[in-house]
């Protein structure tokens, strides 16, 4: 017996979590009354704190309704929302504190500084119970700029070991649920409900690592779950499983903030529907942050916008003031497989950029039946839209109906069923500046005897196998004549008097690399032509440009570079005192974007000399543009 109880008595000691986790402080002891009516954010607070100073426990709502400001979960607390519980939001701005966090981050004091629920460094913090936080947003806060004046309903900040379970969150006047900086979270069996758009996200996981999200439901009118980089941290190790999704925006997306970038993201079984905008999958990074090892799988869409988004872009945007994006790293290893979408109104695309391809795209078993059509622009004048806030229609009327992929490197699409409207004029598939591909068990339906299952241009090493054409069409694959290198066909499926493959006159590319705004534009005058530009060679001496600044505020300076080494090469920008760089790792022409660390207070003209860190450097450059960047634009 004596042996027993010293037992005991050792685990209460190494683990007293045990014993908190038994301690209840009722919010009605401690004065809340849960008529709606009066304030009772102090009352709640007080369980919070009697709770931690006791170590830690269950602080439990029950039945009622609480209206409240700004609640501050501290370390092992439980906030345990019994069955007809409901915290509801003050309208009344003043009610809320304004916190400062302490966590670098993007969206600090921008997006939001007042909270219902907040949490900053606190370790074992959870939210449970079959109740509800009501951030009381459908009537109120309904003014959507600036964006920080409306409550986020939860953010959770640099937290460890948290759990959110079977609570509803709805009608946030802001995010709903962010967490920032958090690791190892597990989210299970909730609802979020938003009714209205205005920057009011579901779920935001932002530069978190080890989260799992499960069993969950979703009815947004902005993004429903987005994965974030906001400061220079990967959001990594995440697992999304088992939800049901529904809204106006985007399902599942990484970005738009992207500056530390994504790694090990896993999504599957997931029923996604009822997107009249945006993507149900969009995979986005545009300032600087890597993506890779991403896996999709078991999704189902109805009634989407477009079914999936992949895209890298040169934003650039940095996170912080007197920061800079120093170089866009690689976005590779993406997987999307068993795939069904009805009733999708425009087509998925794989957005890679002239100068950084996006690489190692597998497209597997995935079938979609599209509702509409559109009027295509020609395969050689899609816009770059390189330095634009990225989502799937950023690409108007695109040269294919099913996808369209662009400066990829490494794409195996396998066993894909596409379906048209029977208007249609377009092709299924469009290929452009792709190397490495192969088409095998392709099968698509076109409705334009002039029209190809697949059109190819500036390509190389392309396979198309086993592939077949649904409809009348005279041609397999088309083919660019003199753009395309190593196109190979074999054992596909022909119809009578279709020929596999087909060369058609190739369209001049007519992009200049400037289909963006700009305050001043500076071209090489003199120097050797290559790949159409005029190239100054800085190898041989610095390039030194003058510009007029007319405008206040961030500024960011875009080089036009070319790199015709394999290594990546640094650029070094240098003004007034301050130098900056920027990797290129492109072999491309292609835009290095650097957002000034200077800003300007008056008019006045400014000396930039352009040179490269490498004496013997392979770098050539042949634009200098400079444009304004609102970096206070939120997302």
């Amino acid at each position: 017996m004596k042996t027993m109880r010293a037992l005991i008595a050792a685990v209460l000691v190494l683990c007293p979590s045990v014993t908190n986790a038994q301690s209840q402080f009722d919010v009605k002891t401690m004065g809340a009354k849960g008529d709606g009516i009066a304030l009772e954010t102090a009352f709640i607070q007080r369980a919070i704190d009697k709770a931690y100073e006791n170590g830690g426990g269950v602080v439990t709502v029950p039945p009622g309704k609480y209206k409240i400001g700004t609640l501050m979960l501290k370390d092992n607390i439980d906030l345990h929302l019994q069955l007809g519980a409901e915290l509801i939001g003050s309208p009344n701005s003043t009610d809320y504190t304004e916190i400062t966090q302490k966590y670098e981050s993007r969206t600090n004091l921008l997006y939001a500084k007042y909270f219902m629920v907040f949490s900053e460094g606190a370790r074992n913090i959870s939210v449970t119970g079959g109740g509800t936080i009501n951030g009381n947003g459908l009537k109120n806060f309904q003014k959507g700029n600036p964006q920080n004046m409306r409550p986020f309903l939860m953010r959770l900040v640099n937290c460890d070991n948290v759990i959110i379970r079977d609570v509803h969150l709805v009608e946030a006047a802001n995010w709903t649920l962010h967490l920032l900086g958090c690791r190892d979270v597990n989210v299970d069996g909730i609802v979020i409900e938003n009714g209205v758009d205005s920057n009011r996200d579901g779920l935001d996981i932002d530069c978190c690592q080890r989260v799992t999200v499960a069993n969950s439901r979703f009815l947004t009118g902005d993004d429903a779950i987005v994965m974030k980089a906001s400061s220079d941290v990967i959001c990594e190790d995440i697992a999304i499983t088992n939800c049901v999704i529904r809204t106006r925006a985007s399902a599942i997306k990484t970005g738009t903030e992207s500056n530390g970038g994504f790694r090990n993201i896993t999504v599957s079984n997931c029923t996604i529907r009822d997107l009249p905008h945006h993507a149900g999958i969009e995979l986005m990074t545009v300032d600087g942050g890597m993506m890779q090892n991403i896996v999709v799988d078991n999704i189902t869409m109805v009634n989407v916008a477009t079914p999936f988004f992949i895209r890298i872009g040169v934003r650039a945007r940095p996170y912080k003031a007197a920061q800079y994006v120093s170089r866009v790293d690689d976005v590779k290893d993406i997987t999307l497989s068993n795939i069904s979408v009805l009733n999708a109104k425009y087509p998925s695309s794989i957005m890679g950029m002239h100068g950084k391809k996006i690489e190692n795209v597998t497209i597997s078993n995935y079938t979609v039946r599209n509702s509409e059509t559109e009027n295509p622009l020609p395969y050689n004048k899609v816009p770059f839209e390189e330095f634009l806030y990225p989502y799937a229609r950023m690409f108007k009327n695109l040269p294919a109906y099913g996808i369209y992929c662009r400066n990829v490197e490494g794409l195996r699409l396998n066993n894909l069923a596409m379906y048209s409207v029977e208007n249609e004029k377009r092709a299924p598939l469009v290929l452009d500046r792709v190397k490495d591909a192969d088409l095998l068990l392709v099968r698509g339906e076109v409705r334009n005897a002039a029209a190809p299952l697949v059109h190819v241009r500036n390509s190389t090493n392309v396979v198309a196998a086993f592939c077949r054409s649904v409809g009348v069409t005279k041609a397999l694959v088309e083919a660019e004549e003199g753009t395309c290198v190593k196109l190979t066909c074999s054992n596909n499926v022909l119809q009578p008097d279709q020929r596999e493959l087909v060369q058609v006159p190739a369209l001049p590319d007519l992009q200049t690399f400037d289909d963006f705004d700009t305050d001043s534009k500076v071209s090489v005058g003199q120097g050797e032509k290559i790949q159409g530009f005029t190239a100054h060679d800085l190898r041989s001496k610095p390039l030194v440009v003058d510009l007029g600044i007319t405008k206040r505020g961030p500024l960011q300076l875009c080089l036009l570079v070319l790199n015709d080494s394999p290594m990546p090469e640094k650029l070094l920008l240098k003004y007034e005192g301050n130098t900056q760089e920027f990797t290129v790792s492109w072999g491309a022409w292609g835009w290095a974007p650097i957002s000034l660390v200077k800003e300007y207070e008056n008019d006045t003209k400014v000396h930039f000399e352009v040179s490269a860190a490498n004496p013997a450097s392979h770098l050539k450059i042949a634009k200098v543009y400079l444009r304004y960047q609102n970096i206070k634009k939120t997302d």
